[in-house]
């Protein structure tokens, strides 16, 4: 009877008084328990069980990757080669410097634009219906793009206007896209606090809600990268065929998702948005920054004893919760990405044994990602916690950003070493290392850093900071666009030692400046629940 009243009193602090009934994660059992302290310093720490079915909204994102890998492979070749090339497929021949260009110019605008969708998922309409329209918008776009890049159309000049604004209305779509789905899956799950549980061996573990959000954030990007796993199709369809099917290909890919996200939008539990809470939060960071740059300064309770200053509209804890979403951001701010249009063209130097030079671009990285992630979650992380060893964000970020530099560096030995040999002699399957890092940086890096922005956000805040993330991202490719007039045979080789070097920098003042955070890492994570539970408490 006393360990049902336990359970029950459990039950409630994870739930909370006013959850929403139909929560498709979080079962506690029978024999589930609270942990005692022993406990909490002696159990192993695993992850809760997560159904599969919270995934479904990720097939926007699995179309919106599809997409993308289908674009940023073929568009090198698209743009910079011309049209019926006997040598290499392309459409516009535009030369490999303003293809570059166009390349980071897209990766950049679909960086940016998911404030616009974070601004509209926590202001006006929430999460799932911004992912819904950025979908249809991105539809819109790929079809612009697939038209105009019909061989009659191209021929009278369509296809570089049709490029343009096919990429920026697909671009726009994806802002929906990539700032939502990944909160919206990760805040299906409601566990609040850390519980005991026997596994099927008999084994007393700790089941821990922030190994549970980075399991989940594991398996989104495993399903999302299904998406980026496109570039097997696009590459070939693009060599055999042309890219304008590739084009439809990605238009009926974007068309399921519609359909599925139809058939799905009642299967989610949905968080009605909060108002103007980017106005908000605004406010809140003026006030600090006019009071010495002292949030706390920002507090209600701070501005009615020294000023005698009511009506503000936010509360104590909104700003305690903004300190920690701007710790986040601190962290974020260092996220750079490497972009991966001069390797393609490096792949056109090498003999690519009748292979499209973009093969490897839209086929090794997103594999290795399927392969890596879940060697990573199901075997080296569950390893390191058995042996005490928690490899927290800021730690991933960090090693994420060694790697990084060496994938770099390796992409500059072998520029050197395509410009010593003679022309077409270097095998092009020597470029494999360079995206095999790449995807595992990436999994270390870019995905720890959607974890870190995800547990440190408010509820209200949650799109936006993962914006910010996706924002900074944006940095790494306005560094690209920015160096793309080096982007030439001759020069390519300093921008790729640049990179490696300023990545290697980059890794060392991270670690140096954010390790400290390690030691919050928990009483961060744990203070968003328990203000969120404060919060219901109130209603």
């Amino acid at each position: 009877m006393a360990e049902s009243s336990k359970r029950t009193s459990l039950e409630k602090e994870q739930l909370g008084p006013d959850s929403p009934t139909g929560s498709p994660v979080l079962q506690l059992r029978d024999n589930d328990t609270e942990p005692t302290e022993e406990d909490l310093s002696s159990l192993r720490r695993v992850s809760d069980t997560i159904p599969f079915t919270i995934f479904f909204v990720v097939v926007a994102e699995v179309a919106e990757r599809f997409t993308y890998r289908s674009l940023t492979g073929p568009l090198q070749n698209y743009v910079q080669n011309p049209f019926h090339n006997s040598f290499r497929p392309g459409a516009l021949g535009k030369g490999q410097s303003v293809a570059t260009a166009i390349g980071y110019f897209f990766q950049l605008w679909c960086y940016l634009t998911p404030l616009l969708g974070a601004f509209i998922a926590d202001t006006w309409l929430g999460r799932f219906k911004t992912i819904f329209l950025g979908t249809v918008t991105a539809l819109l776009g790929i079809t612009i793009l697939f038209v105009t890049s019909i061989p009659t159309l191209l021929e009278r000049g369509a296809g570089f206007p049709g490029l343009l604004v096919g990429l920026i209305v697909i671009g726009l779509g994806a802002g929906g896209i990539k700032s939502n789905v990944g909160p919206l899956v990760a805040e299906q799950y409601a566990g609040k606090k850390a519980f005991v549980r026997k596994n099927a061996d008999g084994e007393r573990v700790i089941v821990d809600p922030d190994i549970t959000v980075q399991t989940i954030f594991n398996r989104y990007y495993w399903v999302m990268n299904i998406g980026s796993a496109s570039g097997l199709i696009a590459v070939w369809v693009e060599l055999k065929v042309g890219f304008w099917a590739v084009f439809l290909i990605s238009l009926s890919v974007y068309a399921f998702a519609v359909l599925v996200l139809v058939l799905g939008r009642n299967k989610y539990l949905t968080h009605r948005p909060q108002g103007s809470i980017v106005a908000r939060a605004a406010y809140a960071l003026w006030t600090g920054l006019r009071n010495n740059c002292n949030m706390d300064r920002a507090k209600p309770s701070y501005q009615l004893q020294q000023h005698g200053k009511t009506g503000l509209p936010w509360d104590d804890q909104f700003i305690d919760e903004l300190k920690i979403a701007l710790t986040a951001c601190r962290v974020l701010c260092y996220s750079l990405s490497f972009l991966i249009g001069n390797v393609i063209s490096l792949a056109a130097e090498m003999n690519t044994l009748g292979l499209p030079n973009d093969f490897l671009a839209g086929s090794v990285n997103p594999v290795s990602i399927l392969v890596l992630l879940p060697l990573l979650d199901r075997v080296i992380y569950p390893t390191l916690r058995r042996m005490g060893f928690a490899f927290l964000p800021v730690t991933r970020i960090a090693c994420g950003f060694f790697v990084m530099s060496g994938a770099i560096a390796l992409a500059a030995g072998l520029q050197s070493l395509v410009y010593k040999s003679p022309p077409h002699s270097v095998n092009f399957f020597s470029i494999l290392p360079i995206y095999f890092l790449t995807a595992l940086a990436e999994i270390l890096a870019f995905l720890s850093s959607m974890e870190y922005a995800y547990t440190k956000a408010p509820k209200s805040m949650k799109s936006l900071v993962a914006s910010i993330n996706l924002l900074l991202c944006a940095v790494g490719s306005a560094l690209g666009l920015a160096l793309s007039p080096t982007s030439t045979y001759s020069k390519v080789l300093y921008q790729f030692a640049s990179l490696s070097g300023i990545m290697f920098i980059l890794a060392i003042v991270f670690y140096t400046l954010f390790s400290k955070y390690n030691k919050e890492e928990g009483r961060m994570n744990q203070m968003e629940r328990d203000v969120e539970d404060e919060r219901r408490d109130e209603l």
